[in-house]
């Protein structure tokens, strides 16, 4: 039996006893280790998934041979990746350890990893035509290759600036007959986000930006910049180092890491701003002078303390300790939490400022993860009233909770809500046992509906009977027909032709969704 992207049954069953044995590897400089690596992750593009560029996920493990390297082989297509171009976009990691990342460096085949990662860009490539590819992935002396050839893509011919940036631009997901694209303020095709290039190497773009503009109509603005109708070759800032950029980090594809968000910055006064982005050194300037953040605090949000959701409550507050970690004490209960049964719901944010794009979990307890939009909350149930210590290492990416909790990393289950006749009150209620959908297999989930002819119906999906703790609902910015658990997006909804009985479909692991009529009424 042959899995997705060519992973056997023996693949995958090598890939479970490497996870036994993870390393958490170091990697401070672009030295590459000598010592045997004991396990290496692919992302990206040419992965399957809503978890393609999260090195957390199992279904991205690549397998080991005699010589040191470590390969995956591909189902590729001319008519694959992001844009429907056969352009796929990927990276490498070792030890799922974030800071242990491999990009592309200036000379094909090498990499570079360690601090200098930054300013290194994802690895770009397209295919010639459908077939299996190799992936070979050596961290020790820090190569790749990908067989049969493929034409590797490092000439930058355009670059776009998407996001928040345009007030006037519309926010809904749109399907253009090829492929879902992102709402039109993050979409990398929208003629009026083009930055135009000069003689000197740079590339320049003006907006009219306002102190009441922004996502939240308080001058506050969000953006990212993409390279050849490519968000996945794309840049975002470093946090803390004005006029930085991170290579590699698109809406779907950043990193991960704390220090690296979205570019963000305040307006103090309505006015014609330009951008002007270097790509080749990793830097850009806005003009007239805007405010940046620093990432000089961080706060835990969520129902383990009052005023959940607003990070700029003092009580949300962290303490920095001498050793540089963040620490918050909490009062927490078996009889606690929004549904009194002990289970809470926690995350973490940068400056009080959701802009800045919250802290939580990427799959695997203990490690952050800090990049939209398949970013969870952290969920967790307590056993006994105590005193909870909440440390957050920002450097290393980690966090802990002591005494231990008993955390909840995966999905068991799945819940419909919305507004729907044979729910009656209750259809927005999460919890309700009416609201369980079915599932064969752990991952596909089903629920059948009374629907009435010509009423649109809105709805979402939430995970373990854990309330709104974790929904899943199609993301408006990400340009993908899928599900995603980040934020708090607007409800799907579907308008039904015809009186009947519909199936309503998700899947957990690819993030698909459906609603099909399997029976007039």
């Amino acid at each position: 039996m042959v899995f997705r992207n060519g992973l056997s049954y023996t693949g995958r069953r090598m890939i479970r006893l490497l996870l036994v044995a993870i390393c958490f590897s170091d990697a401070a400089s672009t030295v590459f280790a000598k010592a045997p690596t004991v396990s290496a992750q692919l992302v990206g593009t040419v992965m399957e998934g809503r978890h393609s560029w999260n090195l957390y996920d199992l279904h991205n493990e690549m397998l080991p041979d005699s010589s040191g390297n470590f390969i995956r082989t591909l189902s590729l297509s001319a008519t694959g990746g992001r844009n429907r171009d056969g352009i796929y976009a990927m990276r490498f990691f070792t030890g799922h350890d974030l800071r242990s990342v491999y990009k592309r460096s200036r000379i094909s085949g090498q990499l570079v990893s360690g601090r200098e990662s930054a300013f290194a860009d994802n690895i770009i490539f397209q295919v010639p035509e459908d077939g299996i590819y190799q992936v070979l992935f050596n961290p020790a002396l820090g190569t790749y290759s990908i067989t049969p050839h493929t034409d590797e893509l490092t000439t930058i011919n355009s670059l776009q600036v998407n996001g928040f940036v345009h007030d006037t631009e519309d926010a809904i997901e749109c399907f253009d007959g090829n492929r879902t694209r992102p709402a039109e303020k993050w979409d990398e095709w929208v003629p009026a986000h083009e930055f135009t290039r000069k003689g000197d190497g740079s590339w320049t773009i003006t907006l009219p930006l306002s102190v009441k503009g922004g996502h939240e109509k308080n001058g506050v603005y969000q953006c990212l910049f993409s390279a050849n109708h490519n968000s996945d070759w794309g840049y975002s800032a470093i946090l803390g180092k004005p006029g930085r950029l991170a290579g590699g980090n698109g809406y779907d594809s950043r990193v991960g890491h704390i220090e690296e968000s979205a570019v963000v910055f305040r307006v103090t006064s309505d006015s014609n701003y330009t951008i002007t982005v270097w790509p080749d050194t990793f830097r850009f300037t806005i003009s007239p002078t805007v405010e940046y953040y620093r990432a000089i605090k961080f706060q835990v949000n969520g129902d383990v303390v009052m005023d959940p959701w607003n990070p700029k409550s003092p009580d949300h507050q962290m303490v920095k300790e001498k050793d540089g970690i963040w620490s918050k004490k909490l009062q927490l209960s078996p009889t606690g939490g929004s549904l009194g049964n002990g289970l809470y719901t926690m995350n973490f944010s940068i400056d009080g400022d959701w802009a800045l794009d919250s802290i939580g979990f990427g799959g695997l307890w203990g490690k952050t993860w800090h990049s939209a939009p398949q970013e969870w909350n952290l969920l967790f149930r307590v056993e006994r009233a105590d005193e909870y210590l909440v440390t957050l290492d920002p450097v290393k990416g980690t966090f802990a909770i002591e005494p231990p909790v008993k955390p909840m990393t995966r999905i068991e289950s799945l819940q419909i809500s919305g507004d729907f006749e044979i729910y009656g009150k209750e259809g927005w209620n999460p919890v309700d046992p009416g609201h369980d959908m079915v599932t064969l297999d752990g991952h596909r989930y089903a629920k059948d509906l009374v629907l009435a002819r010509g009423v649109t119906y809105s709805y979402k999906y939430t995970a373990n009977r854990a309330g709104w703790s974790w929904s899943l609902v199609d993301y408006p910015y990400d340009g993908y027909r899928r599900l995603a658990p980040h934020g708090n997006p607007p409800a799907l909804q579907f308008t039904s032709p015809r009186n009947g009985l519909y199936r309503f479909t998700a899947d957990t692991e690819s993030g698909d969704y459906s609603v099909n009529l399997i029976q007039l009424r």
